[in-house]
């Protein structure tokens, strides 16, 4: 589950194997009691079920696992291959499928919208992250800016929006491209005291 994308149809059949070890042994003759719906039963205990094992959720997510080190660790052996086979000038998330792609490449490939959905961008120099397109703004719901760039802004980077020194926020710049709200959201993000790359982070976590 961690290398291939298993089929909808064998995790039914793998969750239905399990729901009757649990739930439908027969005894007499007679048909075992379905104590509970099997949404119900993949849910976490302290959601109220017995946190069984959703395995098509729990197939992408161990999927997920690996897509996330080829956005993250580019040394990686694992990156370093795929990257120059799939996405030799691009970022994974957008990365073609391709053309007679392997079963491997085509199931981490699967998880590209689940990972866009999760990710946000820490701040480091700013050069690798496009304002607009990009999640980076912490303290926004969709981490990016609401309104459509202005004119020939579609490409401005977060760089551009510091001071020359890349240490500080350039306040007149930000509130003159920005609504009021969105200005506060952008420079109460703080800003590393020397220059560092750009990371991604896993914003459903609270460590990253």
């Amino acid at each position: 589950m961690g290398a291939f994308l298993i089929p909808g149809s064998l995790c039914e059949e793998l969750e239905r194997m399990m729901n009757s070890f649990y739930w439908g042994s027969k005894k007499n003759g007679r048909r075992g009691i379905n104590w509970m719906r099997w949404e119900k039963l993949t849910l976490h205990k302290s959601l109220g079920g017995l946190g069984f094992r959703n395995l098509e959720a729990f197939n992408l997510s161990m999927l997920g696992k690996q897509s996330w080190k080829l956005m993250t660790d580019s040394n990686s052996l694992l990156t370093r291959v795929l990257k120059a086979k799939y996405f030799p000038r691009r970022d994974f998330l957008e990365a073609p499928l391709g053309h007679n792609p392997s079963y491997t490449w085509r199931s981490l490939w699967s998880n590209q919208s689940l990972l866009t959905l999760g990710y946000r961008w820490k701040i480091g120099n700013g050069s690798n992250i496009n304002v607009w397109p990009m999640p980076w703004i912490r303290n926004l719901p969709s981490h990016k800016p609401p309104t459509l760039p202005p004119p020939n802004l579609e490409e401005l980077t977060v760089n551009q929006l510091m001071n020359p020194d890349l240490l500080s926020w350039n306040y007149n710049l930000v509130h003159s491209i920005f609504d009021p709200q969105v200005a506060a959201a952008v420079t109460s993000i703080p800003l590393y005291t020397r220059p560092m790359e750009d990371t991604r982070l896993w914003k459903v976590s609270t460590d990253g």
